[in-house]
């Protein structure tokens, strides 16, 4: 008797029980099962973050600015979430998404906290993506003097940025879609782009809010005469990334950040966390550990949201420590407020 598997000719007759001969090539034939993210971490009691680096020059593969900040935020409230208030993280610097994917996607590093949500990057079978976390997109940078309030009010005005990217799509479309006129100034290099801006050859600089954010700060003495024009024109929202063959690993890191929005929803913070456990408020009771099952359901224990809250703070905290009023980027934190105050922040339900 033979049988035929993956091209493979088995004479089933040559073995006195057939199930020994098909036991045994089931074994040959089926790939050793890799480590989940989650074991390895456990197992080394560390959790690996690709993050990214903003580079001397734009990547025209990547439109948003640094956050290493944010991110390392971000990899620490994951981390704590497994291993516990002394959790350990590695963060390995990336010049853009392209080098942060593939790391992943090489067993690197087991998280990338943000990475572009988009058709190209969620495409991506292999990939896991979290909901939103930062809420990025394409906005202006203008000197004060300029007087300028709104981007509307750059209708025939010249607009600085890189040629050939995402930027110079959205800026097109804007304009066209808003009836302005649309008066271009691209550039193919950074310093150049800079260097026209400040000398007032154009009136805007034009980029993901990330990545004016940071550039405003390379003025140095002078970053005080330019500010981001409120609002922005475009889509290009950050969400945490995992491997998809590891599902409990990427609900662990789903979660933690709905604790960090819920957190700030709910008036928690560093410094009143211990505090909490007598609230009477059931999102709280929740997040405490008091009521509900927040521990079971992910195995974790229960106390892993609250030691979370306890180490990096609420999603406020983070922000604005590294992104926000309280960083040197001064980022505004626009869209990224909770839904009551305005923004698009909106944890999901616990219960």
């Amino acid at each position: 008797m033979t049988a035929l598997f993956g091209g493979f000719v088995v004479i089933l007759s040559a073995a006195k029980n057939p199930c020994i001969v098909l036991c045994a090539l089931f074994i040959v034939l089926t790939p050793a099962a890799r480590a989940s993210s989650l074991d390895h971490i456990r197992q080394t009691s560390t959790l690996r973050c690709g993050v990214n680096h903003e580079t001397a020059e734009y990547s025209t593969s990547d439109d948003h600015g640094a956050r290493e900040a944010f991110d390392a935020d971000i990899c620490e409230a994951v981390a704590v979430a497994i291993l516990g208030p002394n959790a350990r993280i590695v963060l390995t610097a990336y010049p853009d998404d392209v080098a942060t994917a593939a790391a992943l996607h090489a067993n690197q590093v087991d998280l990338i906290p943000t990475q572009t949500l988009d058709f190209t990057h969620t495409s991506d079978a292999t990939v896991s993506f979290s909901p939103p976390l930062l809420y990025d997109g394409v906005g202006f940078l203008v000197p004060t003097s300029a007087h300028l309030a709104r981007a509307a009010q750059l209708t025939n005005k010249k607009v600085c940025f890189l040629a050939e990217t995402q930027v110079e799509v959205a800026l097109r479309a804007w304009f066209a879609q808003q009836h302005l006129r649309f008066v271009p100034f691209p550039f193919q290099e950074e310093g150049e782009m800079e260097a026209a801006f400040v000398t007032r050859n154009c009136a805007a600089l034009a980029g993901d809010l990330t990545r004016l954010a940071v550039t405003r700060v390379a003025f140095g003495p002078l970053a005080a005469h330019y500010a981001l024009l409120p609002g922005q024109i475009s889509k290009d929202p950050l969400a945490a990334a995992t491997r998809s063959d590891d599902p409990a690993f990427a609900n662990i890191v789903r979660w933690t950040i709905e604790v960090l929005v819920q957190a700030e929803e709910s008036g928690l913070t560093r410094n009143n966390i211990a505090a909490a456990r007598n609230s009477s408020d059931p999102a709280i009771g929740f997040l405490t550990g008091q009521t509900g099952e927040i521990g079971t359901r992910l195995d974790l224990d229960k106390a892993w949201a609250t030691n979370v809250i306890a180490v990096v703070g609420n999603y406020g905290e983070v922000f604005d420590r590294d992104l926000g009023a309280r960083s040197p980027l001064k980022l505004p934190r626009a869209l990224n407020r909770p839904y009551v105050h305005g923004g698009l922040l909106y944890a999901l339900p616990l219960k």
